[in-house]
């Protein structure tokens, strides 16, 4: 895999494009080489010209060297002070000293010491001074470099020198005064400083103690760490709570009590009363079971202990109602294990249930107390924060003020500046006149006029002029290209007609090859031929291919249908008083018009001009002739009209079978084309054409897009250079 196609910004259709529009500006270029050359020669002479009267000029040059101590350097204090750095990205304390340079009082003492004058005699002024000035900022270093040319190299080399020193002696005093200013100023700033951060110290520990904070972040993290184990346990302890209330329900169902009714209950049961009566019970039920296995239900005794144990059941029914308010069944009573563990298991088991209860909402509140913490955190953060930054904002502040003091002390009494005299203007001994620069821009500013000039010229020029811009105009299939040596040498004449076996008849014999293999199995049998406007040359080819066609064998017909500016009676040199207009108006029979100009050929010329040509080719009388050229004919070639003169095309479309659309570079212009084309679109006739021939190709672009030129000379040698053949030249 390439480079390009790893790369998923590479598209081929970009270079395409490019490469198609490099070629377009290039032929551009060369169709106006002639007024770009001439727009080019006078640029650059007259640049020749004006630098002959240049004078020679000396240049000196001097640097001088930055250091950072400056007190403007020690008072970085932060936001909250005044800043003297730059104030601008784009900007370093550099271009502020290259501005101080040039500033009026430098310049003025300069001129004043050195007493310069202009050319008049007159005393030098400031802005003067200033244009012959060459101030930069040597890359990468912290070195200026100030250059001055003049016509007298030692007032070159003085001009350079004096602005150095008075620059120098300007910033000396000017860091005295700012060294005194910083020192003042930093004096003053401490205590206000230090009161300021004693007071931001004391409201965060305010804040602390406020808000019961000792580490928010480790508080952050111990609730996360809590509410999640506050979670499960919840989790676990409903799910616990589920499962004890399924239990107790379960067993309240079987037992019918409440928790308060079944605790009554165990303690009825263990009242001596009670016992008392379900020991009489359970004697009874045993004597009566004796009895009943002697006598039957009738028998006293029998009868006696029934009455003696339905006496025992109210009885104990009255203490159940008395104490438990409601009916219980009486093995709930009885001393036996299961029915004891029955009401025992409930009772215990709801007050599992109870305690459960208690705990789930215990952790509920847990949990909404660490969530109102939690919620709590962010804003304590953003507090906390702005204290702290405040705080270390003062603070780092107040420990620049004490750095700075210190280092001040020491720059109230220095007498030196942070500028340095590194290199003095020495005097020079060679000028140079700048004509080399100034011709190098006359050939630049010479190339882009030329080129302008040319552009200009082609946006005037509104021709389709390239076989590509009729190609990207035209979206239909090339049937073939005819250069245009081939469209003259046919003024004499009909090529294929007077050469048959010349390459500009093979040109046209291929062009109904490839008519015969684009339309397939649908063979045309009435083809009409027309192109965008006039002298396309849409005639000439019809009747060409006319008589390719019947050298072929073919019996054609060629019907001139343009009755307004008829051309084909012309090209075959032939008379024109009869045709169209005879065959139509006058219902002459089509056998007593035609005429045979070459074998297996006939032409049906226009005629005499009619005073409505649409009239006669919208007529009945015409769709007749068509029909009946289409059963005496094996081919029928119509010329029409161009697509935008006139209606013609859109009538005489409905009696053939397709369209030949004929267009030539350099005369079709791009409204004209649009225009046809639209008329095409409207008249949903874009799908009748067949294909496009190219007419009037130059030469070389007729050799870059048709193969046929390459091999023209070992396939037709009589063809010479210019595309005849040497029995035509003869």
């Amino acid at each position: 895999m390439t480079n390009l196609q790893r790369d998923s910004s590479y598209n081929p259709n970009r270079r395409a494009e490019f490469d198609i529009n490099v070629e377009e500006y290039l032929l551009k270029l060369k169709r106006r080489w002639l007024p770009a050359l001439s727009v080019f020669v006078v640029t650059v002479g007259t640049t020749l010209f004006l630098t002959s009267f240049v004078d020679e000029t000396y240049k000196s040059e001097g640097k001088i060297l930055f250091k950072k101590n400056t007190p403007n350097a020690l008072l970085n204090l932060g936001e909250n002070t005044n800043e003297f750095d730059s104030l601008l990205n784009t900007q370093t304390p550099l271009s502020t000293e290259k501005l101080r340079m040039t500033s009026e009082p430098v310049l003025q003492q300069t001129i004043d010491q050195l007493k310069l004058e202009n050319s008049q005699g007159e005393p030098l002024k400031v802005k003067e001074l200033e244009k012959k000035l060459a101030i930069e900022i040597v890359g990468g270093s912290d070195v200026i470099s100030i250059e001055y040319k003049d016509p007298d190299p030692i007032i070159a080399s003085k001009v350079v020198n004096t602005l150095m020193n008075v620059y120098v002696e300007e910033h000396v005093r000017s860091n005295k005064s700012a060294t005194a200013s910083a020192d003042s100023f930093i004096s003053g700033t401490i205590p206000k400083i230090e009161g300021k951060l004693d007071t931001l110290e004391a409201d965060l520990q305010n804040f602390y103690e406020k808000n019961q904070v000792v580490d928010l972040q480790e508080e952050k993290k111990n609730l996360v760490t809590e509410i999640g184990t506050l979670n499960r346990d919840i989790s676990g302890v409903g799910a616990e709570l589920q499962g004890k209330k399924a239990q107790t329900d379960s067993l309240q169902n079987q037992i019918g009590l409440n928790l308060k009714q079944a605790i009554t209950t165990v303690q009825l049961s263990n009242t001596p009363q009670v016992k008392s009566i379900l020991e009489q019970l359970g004697t009874t039920e045993a004597e009566l079971a004796q009895e009943r296995q002697r006598f039957n239900d009738n028998h006293p005794a029998v009868g006696s202990l029934l009455e003696k144990k339905q006496n025992l059941n109210s009885e104990l029914q009255g203490l159940i109602q008395e104490y438990v308010g409601t009916e219980v069944s009486q093995g709930l009573l009885q001393s036996g294990d299961l029915k004891e563990n029955q009401v025992e298991k409930f009772i215990s088991l709801k007050i599992d249930e109870l305690s459960l209860q208690t705990q789930l909402s215990s952790l509920y509140q847990y949990q909404q107390a660490y969530l109102n913490r939690a919620k709590q955190i962010p804003r304590l953060e953003k507090q906390e924060q702005s204290l702290l930054r405040e705080v270390d904002s003062a603070r780092s502040t107040y420990k620049n003020l004490l750095e700075n003091k210190s280092d001040l002390d020491v720059l109230v009494n220095q007498q030196t500046g942070n500028a340095q005299v590194i290199e003095s203007g020495l005097i020079p001994e060679e000028g140079s006149t700048g004509r080399i620069p100034l011709i190098v821009l006359g050939v630049l500013m010479g190339l882009f006029l030329a080129n302008l000039t040319a552009v200009l010229l082609e946006m005037q020029d509104r021709s389709l002029k390239t076989i590509a811009e009729i190609k990207q105009r035209f979206a239909f299939q090339v049937l073939g290209i005819v250069p245009l040596d081939v469209m003259q040498n046919s003024q004499g004449g009909l090529v294929v007609q007077r050469e048959p076996d010349s390459f500009a008849s093979e040109i046209y014999r291929m062009i109904q090859t490839n008519l015969k293999f684009l339309v397939g199995n649908r063979q045309p049998k009435v083809i009409l031929m027309t192109s965008s406007v006039p002298g396309e040359g849409k005639s000439l080819v019809a009747a060409n291919l006319a008589a390719a066609m019947a050298q072929l064998g073919r019996k054609v017909l060629l019907i001139d249908a343009d009755l307004r500016k008829a051309s084909q009676h012309g090209l075959w040199q032939i008379s024109n008083k009869v045709g169209v207009k005879d065959v139509v108006a006058h219902k002459t029979p089509l056998s007593q018009v035609v005429t045979q100009p070459m074998k297996q050929l006939d032409l049906l010329t226009a005629g005499t001009i009619a005073p409505n040509p649409l009239a006669l080719l919208d007529s009945p009388e015409m769709s007749q002739l068509v029909a009946t050229a289409r059963k005496e004919y094996e081919l029928v070639i119509i010329d029409a009209p161009p697509l935008a003169v006139t209606a013609d095309v859109l009538t005489l479309s409905k009696l053939t079978d397709g369209i030949v659309f004929v267009s030539r570079p350099g005369v079709v212009e791009h409204e004209s084309a649009e225009l046809a084309k639209e008329t095409l679109q409207n008249a949903h006739l874009e799908q009748q054409v067949l294909g496009m021939v190219i007419n009037g190709v130059k030469p070389k672009e007729f050799d870059r897009y048709s193969y046929q030129s390459k091999y023209s000379k070992s396939y037709f040698p009589s063809t010479n250079e210019g595309g005849q053949s040497k029995t035509a030249t003869a």
